[in-house]
């Protein structure tokens, strides 16, 4: 779908909606079905730290790829944003903090990204019918073992870590890895760019989505508490889509108004 997105509406969409919570969700989800929805919880407030390295990863992708930004070499950026995770998340398992503290740092985190990544340019999506990754059949099979493979290996592995090294490792973006490889592959370098430039954005709903979770639950247990926080996480995106939606018109609506007063003014002349 983020892959879609791309193709019609362009990667800053994409980039937004990469931030929903669908791999830490599932993920925790199963964490909690397994192990029990206080396990899940309390390694939720882990993953709200372990989101920065979410954004090592999609930070450290941006740049490598564009040093190596040929479909052959696109193992190399691959590799460097796992390490840059790892390296990330590796020493958080000591931390030691409260949810909402972990909140306020990956939201002061998120703006300084945003800022830093505003200067990237905007990237238009040019379809070729002869790359094989433009495909709906491989592309989508691509995305889905990754996907599943990730998800797979985070919840069996669970079973011998603790909530703070399950919790970390529910931050690894399992669904926005594999679509930068596909999209490295599909488009080049200048798309990936182009969406990882609003991941950021994007990436508030994942928090919004954790937080509520370290909270709902305790109260509403693992069915209902996922089901209201991805409704939270959902709000929110509506929310900013249309935020954006109205900025965009608001300087296309001055602009023809310009137009139509200048115009009768000439026609007053």
């Amino acid at each position: 779908m983020l892959a879609v997105v791309a193709r019609r509406y362009g990667p800053a969409w994409a980039g937004v909606l990469a931030g929903f919570p669908l791999g830490s969700a599932i993920t925790l989800y199963f964490m909690g079905f397994e192990l029990g929805s206080d396990f899940a919880a309390e390694g939720a407030t882990y993953t709200l730290i372990g989101l920065t390295g979410s954004l090592a990863l999609a930070t450290s992708y941006l740049y490598a790829s564009r040093r190596w930004h040929r479909p052959r070499h696109v193992l190399i950026p691959a590799t460097i944003a796992l390490g840059a995770f790892l390296a990330t998340v590796t020493p958080l398992q000591y931390w030691n903090a409260n949810w909402w503290q972990n909140a306020l740092i990956i939201l002061a985190l998120i703006a300084i990204a945003s800022r830093l990544l505003r200067s990237v340019p905007d990237a238009k999506v040019a379809l070729n019918s002869d790359n094989l990754w433009q495909r709906p059949a491989p592309a989508i099979l691509f995305r889905a073992v990754m996907a599943t493979i990730s998800v797979l290996g985070i919840t069996a592995i669970a079973h011998w870590l603790s909530p703070s090294q399950a919790g970390l490792l529910a931050a690894f973006p399992v669904s926005f890895f594999p679509t930068l490889i596909v999209l490295q592959l599909s488009y080049g370098a200048p798309v990936v760019a182009a969406t990882v430039k609003q991941y950021p954005a994007g990436l508030v709903s994942m928090v919004i989505y954790v937080a509520s979770v370290t909270q709902i639950y305790p109260i509403l247990g693992l069915q209902l508490g996922t089901a209201a926080a991805l409704l939270i996480a959902t709000l929110y995106l509506l929310g900013y889509a249309l935020v954006k939606f109205r900025l965009k018109r608001a300087p296309s609506s001055a602009m023809n108004s310009g137009s139509i007063n200048q115009a009768s003014e000439n026609g007053a002349d």
